[in-house]
């Protein structure tokens, strides 16, 4: 079985068109699967998100958060936090030394 995630995001791309591609030319789901060594349910997500959006479902895009997504904390709520720590000590603040 192929390891899609180990593919260029390009080569991730092509994949996924070729899949559904051949599905929608009237193979079976299991067959595309087995011919192109990936997952039936890999096969049935593509084709299912390519009915969905059509071929921008397809579209290779970057995995995980966005940077401003990663934050504990809002901009507002980091100046805070800053403004309340700079320049004190831990005893100033109360907190563990």
């Amino acid at each position: 079985m192929v390891d899609v995630k180990r593919l260029s995001p390009a080569s991730q791309e092509d994949l996924r068109r070729r899949v559904v591609a051949a599905v929608e030319s009237g193979r079976t789901q299991a067959e595309v699967a087995e011919t192109f060594g990936v997952g039936l349910r890999s096969v049935s997500r593509w084709v299912n998100a390519f009915h969905r959006a059509g071929n921008r479902a397809l579209d290779a895009r970057k995995r995980g958060r966005r940077p401003e997504e990663q934050k504990a904390l809002t901009a507002r709520q980091q100046a805070r936090v800053k403004r309340a720590v700079v320049g004190k000590f831990p005893d100033q603040l109360a907190l563990p030394g």
